[in-house]
C-alpha cells in the first residue's frame, strides 16, 4: 500500500511494534508467535515456532527440507492453515474492528482443519485431534 501511496499504517497493527512486513506479520510478531507456540504444542514439535531473522521462503523451504514426503504434506498443510489464520486474523483487525486473540486464531485453525477433514477424510490430520 504504501508503494502505490494509499493511506495506512506501516506499523504492525496486531503488535504496535514493528513495520508490517510479511515475515513479521507471519512469522516473527509477537501475536504470531503465540500462535505458533499453541501449533507447536498441538502437533508435538512438528511445526516450531519459527526462527527469528527468516525470511517468508527461507522458513518455508528449512521447514520442508529433509522430511519424508507425507510428513512434509502434513507439515506443509498445517504451516499454510497457520499463516493463513494469521493473516484472516489481521484482517478482520484491519477492516472490521474485530480482534481476536492468539488461542482464538488457534481455534479457528483447529475448526477449518476439521471441516477439511470431514470433506476429504484425511487420516494423518487425525493424529492431532482435529
Amino acid at each position: 500500500m504504501i508503494a502505490r501511496q494509499w493511506p495506512c499504517n506501516p506499523v504492525c497493527t496486531m503488535c504496535n511494534q514493528e513495520p508490517e512486513t510479511a515475515a513479521h506479520l507471519i512469522l516473527h510478531c509477537t501475536f504470531s508467535r503465540q500462535v505458533w507456540d499453541k501449533m507447536e504444542s498441538w502437533t508435538q514439535r512438528l511445526v516450531q515456532v519459527p526462527v527469528q531473522g527468516l525470511q517468508v521462503m527461507d522458513w518455508w523451504e528449512k521447514g520442508l527440507a529433509h522430511i519424508p514426503k507425507k510428513e512434509r504434506q502434513l507439515k506443509a498443510a498445517l504451516m499454510i492453515y497457520c499463516a493463513w489464520n494469521i493473516w484472516k486474523a489481521r484482517n478482520r483487525r484491519v477492516f472490521d474492528n474485530k480482534i481476536l486473540s492468539p488461542l482464538d486464531v488457534f481455534q479457528e485453525i483447529k475448526a477449518e482443519m476439521h471441516c477439511r477433514t470431514s470433506a476429504c477424510g484425511r487420516p494423518e490430520l487425525s493424529l492431532f485431534n482435529v
